[in-house]
């Protein structure tokens, strides 16, 4: 795991490239602690820069930039490739000889034989770019599923992409201006959505995609296209496929997946909730591993928010090497400045990742497993259930529906309370459920909050009338999952140089799950019965059978004591206005929060106290 920053201009007359890699290089430290490399090409069109986290082979030979032999090609990497040791195979069959033991050569000669063709091979999670010096090429990629970050800036000019946000900040080509868009879309669900961040002129490329950037006739010419389609909602089942057989070779998949994970030269941990996911992953590696497993899960003293009990058992059960985490409200306090430093862009979680990762990096661990994407692709949200009782009033005149809600929401006194009235008064579809499921201010608000913004709320997609379990599935993998649980992953984990892979995000697993029927993935009786099909009574039955918990710290109940008066000053302080919001209403949202429990959610104020602190610390204004 790295940081990769690159940079192309069209005229190399009055630029200093070099000296633009290396502060954005500098920038990206955090991420790779262990080496460092710049290259500029000889006609000086192209600059990459590589901060290194050394994982496979320790040695001088993973040094990047890397190039081929013929100095044609030179590549920058930030990832893991689980399948480089089959694609190496081919590559040594075919003639080539490699220089390290590394992914990345890997990639870059099958990139030399077969251009962005290749990159549908690659199975992991990358963020690349290779320079072709005969062409005069950049090409820039990310994965499949977002998994790893890459943001870019372009105009006629010249071109910078980074694996940071705040690394294209440090070019000096990039103004610290807000994007009306990215704020939106931030209010909207607590974080910025794809393809805006929250720098205007500054976009997040999209998970499949690549990017081609090349001088011609004195200006850049950017190609923008995806090397493979983002999974549809609609997907075959295979012909004949029964339910056992589907389990079985689910189990098989699975187990395929972590031991490819498992890849590594340095120590690995597990990230242990104590919930299905996360014993899913420790179960699995001790079934395709002889190694004891290192895990890990953060407790507190308030019983209501600790599964420390049930990671306990879970450890007891599989005998790993466990240790908890204490966090206590004074310890977050503490920690609050640097965890909100760390955020390459806002977000109103995260703050449970940063915790967790710097005791994991403590403890001498550089690579740590998580059971993230196992919501998504078992149905383990209230989304899923919420979208089937929707369908329900399908039949029910929307005319109706919307009457009924608008004269109750006129009465209702809590956001929550709100969501259940749009919900009631929406068209019913997949895309509804998982909308005002996860929507942390709804357009009425954002209109409040943002008055004189022109910002437009992205439309609703239009849903097909297919498997509305599955299409849940799809808007949760690519919205809540992509824009906020992976990025939250890469940036807090990365501040302490820690890479976390996520075994449930891969090929195999994704294609082979979301082809299956969403009736296999729910039951009245057991969460994610697929999920625990297939791992054939592996799991402690007490932690399928309670309520679900999720992995959250004690917010609301901090931000009523200890966190109160940081949070109240920083909102009394009417900063957001500078970025164009209504302070006045963004205090009501405070004060309804403190003074009336049960009609305001933690989240909502918390969020904009993180968009309020995020933007001073990086000097972003309107």
């Amino acid at each position: 795991m790295c940081g990769i920053a690159s940079v192309v201009v069209a005229d190399p007359a009055g630029h200093d490239l070099d000296s633009v890699a290396e502060r954005m290089q500098a920038r990206l430290l955090h991420r790779g602690p262990d080496d460092r490399g710049r290259f500029v090409s000889p006609r000086r069109h192209c600059a990459l820069a590589h901060t290194r986290l050394s994982i496979l082979d320790l040695s001088n030979a993973g040094h990047q930039p890397i190039s081929t032999p013929d100095g044609r090609y030179t590549i920058v990497l930030n990832g893991e490739i689980y399948n480089y040791r089959e694609l190496r195979r081919e590559l040594e069959q075919d003639g080539v000889d490699f220089r390290s033991h590394t992914d990345t050569e890997v990639v870059l000669n099958l990139f030399a034989r077969n251009g962005v063709k290749c990159l549908r091979r690659l199975r992991g999670m990358f963020g690349l770019s290779v320079w072709d010096d005969e062409t005069q090429q950049l090409t820039v990629a990310r994965d499949r599923y977002g998994i790893k970050p890459v943001y870019f800036h372009a105009s006629r000019a010249a071109f910078v992409c980074a694996s940071e946000v705040r690394a294209l900040l440090a070019s000096g080509w990039v103004a610290k201006q807000l994007s009306q868009s990215g704020l939106a879309g931030y209010l909207r669900f607590g974080s910025v959505q794809h393809s805006h961040t929250l720098i205007d002129r500054v976009e997040a490329l999209l998970p499949g995609h690549y990017l081609v950037i090349e001088p011609a006739h004195n200006a850049l010419r950017v190609t923008h296209a995806p090397y493979v389609h983002r999974f549809d909602t609609e997907w075959e089942t295979p012909a004949n496929l029964h339910r056992a057989d589907a389990v079985s070779q689910l189990r098989q998949i699975l187990e395929d997946s972590v031991r490819s994970h498992l890849a590594s030269d340095v120590p690995l941990g597990v990230f242990l909730s104590g919930g299905v996911d996360s014993s899913a992953i420790v179960a699995l590696v001790k079934q395709v591993s002889d190694q004891t497993p290192k895990t890990f899960t953060v407790a507190f003293s308030d019983a209501d928010y600790s599964e420390a009990e049930h990671a306990r058992t879970v450890a007891k059960a599989f005998n790993t090497d466990h240790r908890e985490i204490s966090l206590s409200e004074q310890k977050l306090q503490s920690l609050l400045p640097a965890a909100l430093a760390a955020m390459d862009q806002p977000t109103m979680d995260g703050i449970n990742t940063y915790v967790i990762a710097e005791a994991v990096k403590q403890a001498g661990v550089i690579v740590a497993l998580s059971g993230l994407g196992g919501d998504e692709l078992f149905a383990g949200y209230p989304s899923f259930r919420r979208a089937l009782r929707l369908r329900k009033l399908a039949g029910v005149p929307r005319e109706l529906r919307t009457s009924i809600a608008r004269l109750g929401s006129t009465t209702a006194s809590s956001a929550r309370r709100q969501k259940f009235w749009r919900m009631l008064a929406s068209d019913t579809s997949a895309h509804a459920a998982y909308r005002i499921s996860r929507e942390l201010f709804s357009a009425a608000d954002i209109h409040a909050l943002l008055p004189e913004s022109r910002a437009c709320l992205a439309p609703a997609p239009a849903d097909n009338d297919g498997d509305i379990v599955n299409a849940v599935a799809a808007y949760e993998f690519h919205g809540y999952m992509t824009n906020t649980l992976l990025r939250d992953a890469d940036q807090m984990s990365m501040a302490h140089g820690l890479e976390v892979r996520v075994p449930f995000i891969d090929s195999e697993v994704v294609e082979f799950v979301m082809a299956l029927p969403g009736a296999w993935k729910l039951e009245h009786q057991r969460p994610k019965p697929l999920l625990l099909d297939a791992l054939g009574g592996l799991l402690p039955e007490s932690i399928w059978r309670r309520p679900k918990m999720g992995f959250a710290l004690p917010f609301e109940r901090w931000m009523r004591s200890g966190l109160r008066p940081e949070i109240e000053s920083t909102l009394a302080a009417g900063r957001l206005g500078r970025l164009g919001i209504d302070v006045k209403y963004a205090q009501r949202i405070w004060q309804n929060f403190a003074e009336h429990p049960r009609r305001e959610t933690w989240s909502r104020p918390w969020a904009l106290y993180v968009l309020d602190r995020w933007c001073a610390l990086n000097g972003i204004e309107v």
